[in-house]
């Protein structure tokens, strides 16, 4: 495991929404030896809201059901220590295990009716390790469709109200990662970022500038919209990029990478890659290789 840990390490398990998927992600933990610089699993999982169950179940639109309950997953978590070590309070104080759980909910509904659960989940672990639970939510409307299409504009409309969202986990769930963001569609995946939706966001994220904030973007927007977005670096917060179903040029990656990694040291290690693909990116890439793609994530 490398001295210092980036989040550049971070390998990311995605929609990690059934029992069986869970169940293939604690069993790899467990056993994997990882050869490669990403040694740190981290866990990132959707979260509807059961009419049929009154309760919060792992799932994503449009899906409004699943097999398992945001509280047996957090449970699981739980008995198989994936954030906290396997000894004493007192112990795990003066340790840090790094893995990421990023709980993505879907609607206020679901986060509403998640909250008491999560709370217990923290609760089991030291105060250190909360800020590795990060709690996601689309609060503003972002690019994608048509401007003139009332139907396409209706799939960017967030469901959450942005302030009551915040104030909600700034107090009922203190110390976990804000990951907040914009909602985006899928008709033109490459649309921009304006500087008009970051200027929104930090507007609201004002009294709130003493939390733990990241911010999910769009990998296939990202280099078209990087000049509106790096005000997000600003205050020690952080970026989250993920990609949508389209897919990735070797270019596109190679710029990303030598943006944030390779350039201004004020983008350094400062940027999360929760992409499908790019663990074996990172280690396998060769700089002569000229259009390699790989297919994006569900989003």
């Amino acid at each position: 495991m490398p001295a210092t840990i980036l989040p550049i390490h971070h390998k990311w398990h995605h929609a990690v929404n059934s029992q069986d998927k869970l169940d293939a992600v604690l069993k790899a933990t467990k056993t994997a030896t990882r050869k490669s610089p990403y040694s740190i699993d981290s866990i990132e999982a959707d979260i509807i809201y059961s009419h049929a169950k009154q309760q919060a179940v792992m799932g994503h639109p449009p899906a409004s059901d699943g097999d398992l309950t945001l509280y047996s997953f957090l449970q699981q978590l739980d008995q198989a220590h994936f954030q906290c070590p396997h000894f004493s309070i007192e112990a795990a104080s003066q340790y840090s295990t790094n893995r990421i759980v990023k709980l993505d909910f879907k609607c206020m509904a679901a986060f509403q009716a998640s909250i008491a659960h999560v709370q217990s989940y923290l609760n089991n672990m030291p105060r250190r390790f909360h800020h590795l639970v990060w709690v996601n939510a689309d609060i503003l409307p972002g690019p994608g469709e048509d401007q003139d299409n009332d139907e396409a504009q209706l799939k960017l409309t967030p469901k959450f109200n942005a302030a009551q969202f915040l104030r909600a986990v700034a107090t009922e769930l203190p110390g976990t990662t804000l990951s907040i963001g914009w909602t985006t569609a899928l008709f033109d995946t490459r649309a921009k970022y304006t500087s008009e939706m970051v200027q929104e966001m930090m507007v609201v994220l004002k009294p709130y500038k003493h939390l733990n904030v990241t911010f999910p973007i769009r990998a296939t927007s990202f280099r078209n919209s990087w000049d509106v977005l790096q005000p997000l670096y600003t205050n020690g917060w952080t970026v989250t990029l993920w990609w949508s179903l389209d897919v990735l040029t070797r270019q596109e990656v190679d710029w990303i990478y030598h943006a944030l990694e390779e350039g201004k040291e004020n983008f350094r290690n400062r940027t999360y890659y929760d992409l499908v693909g790019f663990d074996e990116y990172f280690v396998f890439s060769s700089p002569d290789v000229e259009e390699s793609e790989v297919k994006g994530r569900d989003v």
